[in-house]
């Protein structure tokens, strides 16, 4: 196991929503994803609104199980809804090593 990865999904939000979930996030040491749409070369970047969420990292199960325990609370708490959590074991990560010899990220 390389680490273990959390995401809790949230409704979307904006402005200044998305402002006091990123600094709800930052309390328990998970970003907020930015998630740029872009269909087509000449359209412009714009969010996502089909959803929101956040992405924390820890090597500890324990750890990072209560962080997201907390921050799915406090985020309950300050009337976000929440639509999904979970917890991953990421075993390959190519940003560490590209184990396959696959050459991805090069620029």
């Amino acid at each position: 196991m390389l680490y273990l990865e959390s995401h809790i999904t949230i409704e979307p939000v904006f402005e200044d929503k998305l402002l006091l979930a990123s600094e709800i996030a930052k309390k328990y040491n998970f970003k907020v994803a930015d998630l740029l749409m872009k269909k087509r070369e000449t359209d412009s970047e714009e969010r996502s609104k089909y959803d929101t969420f956040m992405t924390g990292h820890s090597q500890d199960k324990q750890d990072l199980t209560q962080r997201t325990i907390n921050l799915v609370k406090e985020l309950q708490e300050t009337g976000f809804k929440v639509w999904r959590y979970k917890l991953e074991e990421a075993f390959v990560d190519s940003r560490i090593e590209d184990e396959f010899l696959l050459n991805v990220g090069k620029k």
